[in-house]
């Protein structure tokens, strides 16, 4: 079901509850979903209701979760709602999770760059003490 919003000229989809949809969804207008959708997400905005589910990546400019979504999340601006269930990595620019919100994943900002952990930058020869024993002084 397609809405149309005459004051701004945008366009918006429903997923209703008790529709669930198999097969990737890639749209040019905002999303609202309450029913179930297996298959990976592309759109401008996404807003997921706390009764949905999603079993599959999501790609969007700004996304508010409330529901359970399985994969991977890539959004600028991001919500997730005290009743969010989220397992898979999250790619964001901003985000906003309510107390209670669950994600089991990793988080990694857009502009961020992986750390090289490998590369050491403290010589810990410099920073080892020498110890000395005294005559009285037992090793261990």
């Amino acid at each position: 079901m397609a809405r149309s919003n005459s004051s701004s000229g945008s366009s918006f989809s429903i997923i209703g509850d008790g529709i669930t949809i198999t097969g990737n969804i890639d749209s040019t207008v905002d999303l609202h979903i309450d029913g179930e959708v297996i298959g990976d997400i592309k759109c401008l905005s996404l807003v997921q209701g706390p009764s949905s589910k999603i079993q599959g990546a999501i790609t969007a400019q700004n996304a508010s979760l409330s529901g359970a979504v399985e994969g991977s999340i890539d959004a600028g601006d991001l919500v997730i709602s005290s009743s969010a269930r989220i397992g898979g990595d999250v790619t964001y620019e901003n985000v906003t999770i309510e107390q209670g919100g669950h994600v089991d994943g990793k988080f990694k900002h857009k502009s961020s760059k992986s750390p090289n952990l490998a590369k050491s930058t403290v010589n810990k020869a410099e920073m080892a003490i020498p110890l000395e024993l005294t005559n009285g002084d037992k090793a261990a």
